[in-house]
């Protein structure tokens, strides 16, 4: 049976928390690695591409990737309260009622929805790209979803504050992929480079409310709840 590469990701990833894989370790050979997990050598280099890119790896010319030091990371959960590493600004850049993209609809349903877009800098430096498309019913709540501004401190935690009925990530997709022209664009970079892609679907009360896309900047920590 093949595996997946969020499954292999997943497994270095908690080798590493775990301590069995320390800083400066270097991982298995790709051949080895494509017939430990049973997967081709792309979805290796992807895998391997996440790892890099949420800074649990490092690669290093003509010698192969290597355990890097760990940083810690904030929980989807911990984002929803609005909780930002030191030094990071969030940039929210415009708030728009469009038609919900395909794989937003099978979702939150087809329809008119609200898109969000706003950007996670420190300095001069774009760490994240993100977009979220909301149900136009939680305007009804959060009026603020409509205007070009940014949520104190989340849509979702004001959502959970007026309403009573608390936000939670139901599910967490993490993807790598090389830079397209609107990635680059999104995160100021002058070429191609791998990125983390996460996609997120928040619920409440058994309902999907909103549905979130991040693209991290390589080197970036991630939230993974």
């Amino acid at each position: 049976m093949a595996g997946t590469v969020a499954g292999m990701a997943a497994y270095i990833r908690a080798r590493i928390d775990l301590g069995t894989l320390v800083p400066g370790d270097k991982l298995p050979p790709t051949k080895n690695l494509m017939q430990q997990f049973n997967l081709s050598d792309n979805a290796v280099y992807r895998a391997v591409a996440i790892l890099k890119a949420e800074g649990y790896v490092v690669s290093q010319q003509g010698r192969g990737v290597f355990v890097s030091d760990r940083r810690a990371l904030i929980a989807g959960e911990k984002r929803i309260k609005g909780i930002v590493r030191p030094g990071e600004v969030i940039n929210h850049k415009s708030s728009s009622r469009v038609q919900a993209p395909d794989w937003v609809a099978q979702h939150l349903g087809e329809g008119e929805c609200v898109n969000r877009v706003r950007t996670v800098t420190r300095g001069d430096l774009v760490l994240q790209a993100s977009q979220s498309w909301v149900h136009t019913d939680i305007a009804a709540v959060v009026p603020e979803i409509d205007e070009p501004q940014a949520c104190d401190p989340t849509w979702q935690a004001v959502y959970t504050d007026r309403s009573g009925k608390p936000v939670q990530v139901a599910s967490k997709t993490v993807d790598a992929r090389i830079t397209t022209a609107e990635d680059r664009a999104a995160l100021g970079l002058d070429e191609d480079a791998a990125v983390v892609v996460m996609r997120s679907i928040y619920v409440s009360e058994d309902r999907v409310i909103g549905v979130g896309e991040g693209i991290y900047a390589p080197g970036q920590q991630i939230a993974l709840a």
